[in-house]
């Protein structure tokens, strides 16, 4: 009798326990779709915001070498923010990221209106991948690193160091902005963190 009520009772625990685990799966995947819902957009303003200058700026302002960026031009830094988005797009089939493997396409850095193209050709991609994807990160460190180091990560994750990799170079355009578009309104908060634009807010209200 007493092993009878033993079985039963571990019977229980495990049910108990499986129905917890499909619970808790169920509100991991839940909370992720929402991150990626809330990610997404800001995806979209970075890209609106780079629209802006590429639609007001001249040709030869755009390529132009900047003296305040140590000789690099607008269109470099912009070609390098879209080739991370795209190497992120890329990793769908395979499950690997390589930043360091992006083409480096001279054309979007030469040709604004191609830029402008590739801004609308990766924006549908991006909103269009899946967010549960698990991912692994291959980067190196040295000149000499043969093989990559492999690193665990998540597409929701990439996508947020994407935004903040591409804040961090919108902030260097706007540098080259001011020296070779003087004329040009940016946007208030065009190359800056959310982060710090609510800084500053809060501080006005102070």
């Amino acid at each position: 009798m007493l092993n009878l009520l033993v079985y039963f009772y571990h019977r229980k625990r495990r049910c108990f326990a499986n129905e917890m685990y499909s619970k808790t799966n169920n509100l991991s995947y839940y909370f992720n779709q929402n991150i990626g819902m809330e990610i997404k957009p800001a995806v979209g303003s970075i890209f609106d915001q780079l629209r802006y200058v590429l639609e007001r700026i001249t040709d030869e302002a755009y390529k132009a070498p900047s003296v305040a960026l140590s000789g690099s031009s607008m269109g470099q830094h912009i070609r390098h923010s879209l080739e991370f988005f795209g190497c992120l797009c890329n990793s769908q089939e395979s499950g690997t990221v390589n930043y360091d493997n992006r083409k480096r396409d001279v054309l979007i850095e030469e040709n604004r209106l191609f830029a402008l193209a590739c801004i609308s050709d990766l924006l549908p991609k991006i909103e269009a991948l899946n967010d549960q994807n698990e991912l692994v990160l291959e980067l190196s460190y040295g000149e000499s690193s043969v093989d990559p180091i492999r690193v665990t990560s998540n597409f929701n994750r990439e996508l947020v160091y994407n935004i903040e990799h591409a804040i961090h170079h919108m902030a260097l355009i706007k540098i080259g902005l001011r020296e070779l578009a003087p004329d040009l309104v940016i946007p208030k908060g065009f190359g800056v963190a959310n982060s710090t634009l609510r800084y500053n807010q809060e501080q006005q209200i102070v």
